[in-house]
Parts: C-alpha cells; structure tokens; sequence
C-alpha cells in the first residue's frame, strides 16, 4: 500500500539560510527539495536516537529541579495567575 507523500510549504527563509541550503545540495548532488528533507530526517531523529543526548537532558532538568527551593511557584501557576489576571 502506498501512501500520499506530504507537502511543506516553508515561507520567510532568511536569504543565508537558503542560500547554505542551496550550496548543500549542489555539493551533495540533490535537489534544494531533497536536501531539505534529508536535513529535517537527520535533525527530528537526532535526539530520539541519542540515548546519551537524553540522559544528559534529563539530567540537567533534575538538577535544575534539585536549586529550586520547595516553595518556588510552580510556572503552570504562574501562566495561571497572569492570565487570571486579565
């Protein structure tokens, strides 16, 4: 069974980001298009592979965690006051 390939419509690309994109493909032989999706596979995958990139990620949310003072607010409350608040 096939199935329907997705469309992306990327707008406001800084010039020197494409242009570093544009260089990228023709150096490795592939359409801007091709070039772009072989970028966002490699760069959406990375950290769900990367079992030392989220152990170290984890790690630094619990010491972050472990400075912050019992009686700090909670962000979730914050975000709920202020928009009480309003």
């Amino acid at each position: 069974m096939l199935l329907a390939m997705a469309t992306l419509h990327i707008r406001n690309v800084p010039p020197e980001l494409y242009e570093r994109l544009r260089a990228q493909a023709a150096a490795n032989g592939r359409s801007l298009n091709a070039e772009v999706i072989v970028q966002l596979g490699r760069d959406s995958s990375d950290w769900r592979g990367n079992q030392e990139w989220w152990d170290r990620h984890v790690a630094r949310g619990e010491r972050i965690r472990a400075r912050m003072s019992p009686y700090s607010p909670q962000p979730e409350d914050l975000i709920r006051a202020d928009r009480d608040a309003r």
